[in-house]
């Protein structure tokens, strides 16, 4: 990293954190986030290398242990108060409007789009794992097995284009903004959430925050650093501010009670897809699952204040943005 640059504000970096790896789902390496000087930008070295997406995470995303059926159970759009205080109301396509076309990008297990045929709206999706296809198959589901930048859908533009924890993974953030303003209508909307690498519990929990999640994570983004990197596409901000899911705040809990070596899978993580959507999972009266159940609901009670108040501070986990084509 000797000569790199920002590729935000084209200024020096510095380095922000070293020696990190995977400690979620195993996969070998280790890895060093660097930062700008200037505008607070991050990035991660080494970066995973576009080509290598597609088979990477076919090998460690939990995709695979996914059954259409369970996906379809799982789709569900809840009311806006409740999405409010659990703080999930940081899903980008939980905010497209009723009959517009919507191009969902990672849409993963595709529970995003059912969600959005839900809401009454016409459902396209990209998700570069072809794990997902089987599921888009069965589900009948729009998807295509790739990236933005991909020829796909021709001609087709949209009125949103959304994606929920997606561009810190992309390799090549400015090429992403401006591929999807191509795909987007005159007055349609790309709505976006990330990170925030200026969330208070990045320093509260500095090495063991759990959205480090290198190598999937690539880039780190503030608001400022984002705005300067939407400024060079000519998309304007309409829209930004922090989200802190309760469920983020829980898991950054439990995996601080959990270490783990480099190459090992977290079972933290492994076992945090919720049973209903594992095939042939146990589902039988257990006293411990029982207790678990009541603690979460007691954590999550607890948190809510904390984390709005966090969120109005500009200081949450995770950034919403919302942006559409300078007038």
């Amino acid at each position: 990293m000797k000569n790199f640059t920002c590729p935000v504000c084209s200024r020096k970096v510095k380095l922000r954190m070293k020696g990190l790896f995977d400690d979620r789902y195993g996969a070998q390496g280790y890895y060093s986030v660097y930062q700008c000087s200037e505008c607070g930008f991050g990035r991660t070295n080494p970066v995973l290398k576009k080509e290598n997406i597609g088979e990477f995470y076919k090998r460690h995303y939990p995709l695979s242990v996914l059954s259409a059926d369970v996906v379809k159970k799982s789709a569900k759009v809840r009311p806006k108060i409740v999405a409010w205080l659990l703080g999930v109301d940081n899903v980008a396509h939980r905010h497209i409007k009723k009959d517009s076309d919507v191009l969902d990008i990672g849409s993963g297990s595709g529970e995003s789009l059912l969600e959005i045929k839900i809401m009454g709206a016409r459902a396209y999706g990209i998700e570069p794992d072809p794990n997902s296809q089987k599921i888009a198959k069965k589900l009948k589901l729009n998807v295509h097995n790739g990236f933005i930048t991909d020829n796909f859908f021709i001609g087709k533009k949209f009125d949103f284009i959304t994606a929920s924890q997606v561009f810190e993974h992309e390799p090549e953030p400015l090429i992403f903004l401006q591929s999807a303003k191509k795909k987007l209508k005159k007055e349609g909307q790309i709505i976006l959430s990330v990170p925030n690498f200026n969330s208070l519990y990045l320093k509260i929990f500095g090495r063991r925050w759990i959205n480090w999640h290198v190598p999937y994570h690539i880039n780190f983004f503030n608001s400022l650093s984002f705005k300067k990197l939407a400024k060079k596409t000519g998309l304007r901000i309409i829209r930004v501010r922090t989200i802190t899911p309760n469920v983020w705040t829980l898991m950054q809990v439990r995996s601080l009670l959990t270490t783990v070596k480099n190459g090992q899978k977290n079972p933290i993580w492994i076992n945090a897809t919720p049973k209903k959507h594992v095939k042939n999972k146990d589902r039988s009266f257990n006293l411990i699952n029982v207790v678990f159940q009541i603690a979460t609901i007691v954590f999550h009670i607890s948190i809510t204040p904390i984390n709005r108040i966090i969120d109005l501070l500009g200081i949450g986990d995770s950034l919403f943005i919302i942006l559409e084509n300078e007038k």
